[in-house]
């Protein structure tokens, strides 16, 4: 009677741990499946603000909001709003309120900001400290302008 229970137990947990592999096999396949979707989907939203956009190529730097940077008011951009990763400084042919896509980041950034030596088609990018800003340096860039604020 032993040797039956023995046999009962050791065949459950054969079907138990084939079922369990079956069933992680199953979603690893699912999991992979949904980063090919949203690695997809990225690739189009990308293709699609670039169809839609205006490409530029710009010289870009980048600055922080030190005193030797700025002005008076270093945390403040020169539309009045305070500064934050994604605001940049651009000429004034670009308003404040412009969005621009910078595939170099992935990310679009915001026009809230000025410079004195920003003018044509060259950037300042906000940093927020000096060692990523040096590590930046200067490059030139391709940008997309997608137009004002929404």
């Amino acid at each position: 009677m032993k040797k039956v229970f023995y046999l009962i137990g050791i065949l459950s947990f054969a079907i138990l741990m084939a079922f369990t592999t079956a069933l992680s096999i199953d979603f690893i396949k699912i999991f992979s499946k949904l980063q090919d979707i949203e690695n997809r989907l990225k690739r189009i939203e990308v293709e699609t603000l670039e169809r839609k956009a205006r490409r530029l190529e710009v010289w870009a730097t980048a600055y922080t909001s030190s005193r030797e940077e700025c002005d008076d008011t270093p945390f403040i951009t020169a539309s009045g709003k305070r500064v934050f990763w994604g605001v940049i400084a651009a000429d004034p042919k670009f308003p404040f309120g412009t969005k621009i896509y910078i595939p170099y980041f992935k990310k679009t950034f915001i026009v809230l900001d000025r410079g004195g030596a920003i003018k044509g088609n060259r950037i300042d990018i906000w940093m927020p400290d000096k060692k990523s800003a040096i590590e930046f340096g200067k490059r030139k860039l391709e940008i997309y302008i997608l137009g004002g604020e929404e």
